[in-house]
């Protein structure tokens, strides 16, 4: 049995799937003030955090999710790439898109990877690069090739028999771990259905697998590196495709090693959400991702924290949200609301003041 169809999952009755919906006005700036969850430190600093809208979608990308977005330091563009439609009963654009800070273009490349959805992709700042692995096909099957993205073009990585790398698989965690010098992969979907808790690492050339103790299996997990940690964070998941058994556990991976972090990581279990570094804001920025309360969290020295904001729009999964250095903020593009419900297409901006 294949794990994902390209038919809307965990969609309710009485959604509106297959549409576009409006986000918010786009004069509007909205400003979240961050505060703890536990006790707050007397003399903190308050954080706060504006969600700019960049572009509505009108001439990008055009609705989507589960897509691949990184972004690129040699051009300062984020780069998106496929992701699934699902209007016209679900299909997967193999395209590949830049956006300078003002808009969006469509990229030619010579080749380019076939389209798919639940793939994983990340920026390799060591190589310049960006790496994409798996994900699941057209025909639904699952996918378990590798390219590399830079200069505006794709390149195969040239696996063969002997060669060692991950399973086929979709809906796993793809993080560049600075510390290392490689990209470090964990979990998803593999065959039959089942949720996977390997870990491998990418140097630009070869794929090693890591061996030891490491988290409980799971899909739809999210993973960002953590300089103050020095190492990534796992956070979240689900060990089922209905959500019945979701995590809210947090997993951190350094010298090769996986150690589970205290309860002061941990928030109520939650997948599909975004996870990311905020560098002006020095904090993990999170998400709610699927059945989580709503709200931004961020965790600092004091734990984690939320934010009472206005709402930019209904529950918002299964986007990526990747720092940019060049226009100094956490950017967001797409996503759906429920599985296979109304997608979105705008680009969205969460910058800092304090």
């Amino acid at each position: 049995m294949m794990p994902m169809p390209l038919k809307p999952q965990r969609c309710c009755k009485n959604c509106a799937s297959h549409v576009r919906i409006p986000l918010l006005n786009l004069s509007v700036l909205v400003e979240a003030r961050i505060v703890n969850v536990g006790k707050q430190q007397p003399d903190s600093p308050e954080t706060q955090f504006v969600w700019k809208v960049l572009d509505d979608g009108e001439d990008g990308p055009g609705p989507r999710s589960r897509h691949g977005l990184v972004y690129d330091r040699t051009s300062q563009s984020m780069i998106l790439f496929s992701g699934i439609v699902w209007a016209d009963e679900g299909w997967l654009p193999a395209d590949t898109w830049e956006f300078d800070g003002d808009n969006w273009v469509a990229l030619k490349p010579r080749i380019s990877p076939p389209g798919r959805h639940r793939g994983a992709m990340t920026y390799d700042s060591l190589r310049q690069q960006a790496v994409l692995f798996g994900g699941q096909g057209s025909s639904l099957e699952l996918l378990s090739d590798t390219w590399l993205y830079a200069d505006r073009q794709w390149q195969k990585w040239p696996a063969g028999w002997w060669t060692a790398h991950p399973s086929p698989r979709c809906g796993h965690c793809l993080t560049f771990d600075e510390s290392v010098g490689a990209a470090v992969l964990f979990g998803g979907v593999g065959r039959f259905d089942r949720s996977l808790g390997d870990t491998w690492l990418f140097d630009g050339s070869r794929w090693k697998v890591v061996k030891g103790p490491s988290p409980r299996p799971r899909r739809y997990a999210s993973m960002a590196y953590d300089p103050d940690l020095q190492g990534c964070v796992l956070h979240g998941g689900s060990n089922d495709e209905l959500g019945k058994e979701s995590y809210g556990d947090a997993w951190l991976f350094r010298d090769g090693t996986w150690t589970r972090l205290g309860a002061d990581f941990k928030t109520s279990p939650r997948d599909d959400h975004g996870l990311a570094y905020h560098q002006s804001a020095n904090c993990l920025v999170m998400l709610e991702g699927v059945s989580a309360e709503r709200g931004i969290l961020t965790r600092g020295s004091n734990g984690w924290q939320w934010a009472n904001a206005p709402r930019l729009h209904p529950r918002h999964q299964c986007s990526p949200l990747v720092w940019n250095e060049k226009l100094n903020g956490l950017l967001m593009y797409g996503g759906e609301v429920r599985h296979g419900g109304p997608q979105f297409e705008a680009t969205l901006l969460l910058r800092c003041r304090r």
